[in-house]
């Protein structure tokens, strides 16, 4: 059996807003968007080969917006990356020891970003960097 292809959804409240900080703050590329009465309404970005869906919610359904959370597990040889692309454009990331050292962004609505780290990329973090859950 291949591998199984997957991509994470995350529900969110505004998704032009959503869209913004995903492409703009994070550099994700927009790489396909579904538009209803000419707004973004579900959309798909992508960073290092991670692709997320990103999917407009309302009404009742909004209280399951910001309860997203999805484990990204990185190699010794992408970390050093994934580090210097969050220090270049001044992301917000926290540290967790999640059962390995872990790196958090968090979106506007509260979805996660749990990136697991190497350990021997682990003391390459800004050591000003804050703790999640301490």
């Amino acid at each position: 059996m291949e591998n199984f292809y997957a991509r994470s959804v995350f529900f969110v409240k505004d998704a032009e807003s959503s869209l913004a900080f995903y492409t703009q703050t994070l550099g994700f590329s927009l790489d396909w968007n579904y538009q209803y009465e000419g707004r973004a309404w579900v959309f798909e970005v992508s960073l290092f080969g991670f692709e997320l869906i990103l999917n407009q919610i309302h009404g009742p359904t909004q209280n399951r917006a910001g309860h997203g959370r999805t484990f990204i597990g990185l190699e010794s040889d992408q970390a050093p990356s994934l580090l210097r692309h969050i220090r270049e454009r001044g992301i917000d990331a926290m540290r967790v020891e999640w059962g390995r050292p872990t790196l958090v962004l968090r979106d506007p609505d509260g979805n996660e970003l749990f990136f697991w780290i190497p350990a021997s990329e682990w003391a390459n973090l800004p050591p000003d960097l804050p703790t999640l859950y301490a």
